[in-house]
């Protein structure tokens, strides 16, 4: 299996992968407008590892769409993860993001599974980071589905 991001898949391929490529991951670098642009640049490095922890054990079955920098609007989030389902036809939207509850707060928006990696945390306890996003995928893929 292939790690995918949006710029891989081909008109022509989608249909044959969306069975298997359920999964929309989208980042979100919370950026507020303000940020220095070594602050801009440093926090799309944190957005880079968090992603790490998602998108090679799950490659195959995600796809990584384009990230969203600045996320003031919580109605704009839930509206994008609402048409990443509806029209682009993901069963499952994974926002996925370096910045804590405080500094992001996006709870309400209607993504299936929000992820947070902060660099403290992948740099602390990286084992435990990659566990917990293997239960949290784990626990939301098969939390339908009967044994």
């Amino acid at each position: 299996m292939i790690q995918l991001k949006f710029s891989e898949i081909e008109q022509g391929g989608w249909e044959e992968l969306k069975p298997y490529l359920d999964t929309c991951v989208l980042p979100l670098t919370g950026l507020q407008g303000g940020e220095q642009p070594w602050e801009a640049t440093m926090a799309l490095e944190m957005l880079r590892d968090a992603l790490d922890v998602v998108e090679i054990p799950f490659k195959g079955r995600t796809v990584t769409y384009p990230a969203l920098h600045y996320t003031r609007d919580i109605a704009d989030l839930s509206g994008l993860c609402g048409r990443l389902k509806r029209e682009a036809g993901f069963r499952y939207v994974v926002c996925v993001t370096p910045r804590t509850e405080e500094e992001l707060p996006i709870e309400e928006v209607c993504a299936d599974l929000i992820l947070r990696f902060t660099p403290e945390q992948l740099s602390d306890r990286p084992e435990e980071a990659r566990r917990e996003a293997a239960e949290r995928m784990t626990r939301l893929w098969f939390a339908n589905q009967t044994l």
